[in-house]
């Protein structure tokens, strides 16, 4: 079977496993691994073309990007194509039964990028941009004409859920608004497609979340308990937050540094890692020992900083 074959069947098998997000990104990873390869005969490819093709990724391909951007792609892009071109092989195996050419392919390594949660501070300055739009053109104004945003609950409640959940983009989207639970504080986060990838879970949300939460449900008009919580694009989302940010004076504002910024404000205020590896909907604790020591590291760093007998000693030596 050709290479071009066998990708059109994992994508009509897994279409109803793994999300939009997730196709979309090995779209990208399955062409270029036929224009490197050549559409050859799938069970004729060798351990030694997979690993020449991560190769290439990391060292020869270009990009072509909007804006003219050919700089390499990250470690995080390289790491796609490894993980994208495994779950190929590893399917392509199961269904047509041949011996795995993917099994020695070596794990590009990588450093993850450094991860900065919002402060306190980075989070007031979003809610209080949530109300009020600032446009510094209006014809006739002596100061800047202040306009009152009509999705201020909408933005807020988005904002303080994804913060006091952890959730992916995705989950959140999902959430229709019969999930909801006011009472107990609480989302069912259902799994996505077959539920094959993904387990359903419970997530708790605290007071100040659910009364945003419920403010927002509230001035719903005609929403029927199927209807999504949120119906927004994951591209109107990041939009959304991008300019709430540059509005706030608030770098780097995108839905998955909530996620970030849950999982190490938990972390810090004294919650386990199992706790939250069920929270985040982690099926290992991976990504969670990495938060740790993240959090642990700025308790450390924080002990420097705070520490009355260094602070003492650096004024008068004991």
């Amino acid at each position: 079977m050709l290479l071009s074959k066998a990708i059109e069947g994992y994508f009509f098998d897994k279409s109803a496993v793994y999300s939009k997000n997730t196709l979309a990104s090995y779209v990208y990873v399955y062409r270029n691994l036929v224009d490197y390869l050549g559409d050859k005969d799938i069970e004729a490819v060798t351990p030694e073309d997979l690993t020449a093709f991560i190769t290439h990724i990391r060292t020869d391909y270009i990009p072509i990007r909007f804006g003219g951007d050919t700089s390499p792609l990250s470690n995080a892009g390289v790491d796609l194509h490894w993980k994208g071109t495994r779950s190929l092989f590893k399917w392509a195996s199961e269904t047509l039964g041949f011996k795995r050419p993917d099994l020695n392919m070596p794990r590009p390594k990588f450093k993850r990028p450094h991860v900065r949660p919002f402060t306190e501070d980075d989070i007031r300055k979003l809610i209080r941009h949530c109300d009020y739009t600032v446009d510094k053109s209006h014809r006739g104004a002596s100061a800047p004409f202040r306009q009152r945003r009509p999705t201020a609950k909408r933005d807020k409640a988005l904002i303080l859920v994804l913060l006091d959940t952890g959730l992916r983009i995705g989950e959140l989207l999902r959430l229709k608004i019969e999930e909801v639970n006011f009472e107990e504080g609480e989302l069912l986060i259902a799994p996505f497609g077959t539920g094959r990838k993904t387990k359903p879970r419970l997530v708790v949300i605290g007071t100040t979340a659910r009364r945003s939460l419920w403010l927002y449900v509230a001035s719903l008009q005609h929403s029927r308990l199927s209807d999504r919580l949120f119906p927004m694009t994951q591209n109107a989302v990041r939009l959304l937050l991008s300019r709430l940010g540059d509005r706030a004076g608030v770098n780097d504002v995108h839905p998955h540094r909530f996620r970030h910024s849950f999982a190490i404000h938990y972390l810090r205020n004294g919650g386990d890692i199992f706790t939250l590896q069920r929270l985040l909907g982690h099926s290992t604790l991976e990504m969670v020992n990495y938060y740790l020591d993240i959090a642990q590291s700025d308790i450390a760093l924080a002990h420097r900083k705070a520490s009355a007998i260094d602070r003492w000693n650096a004024t008068r030596p004991f």
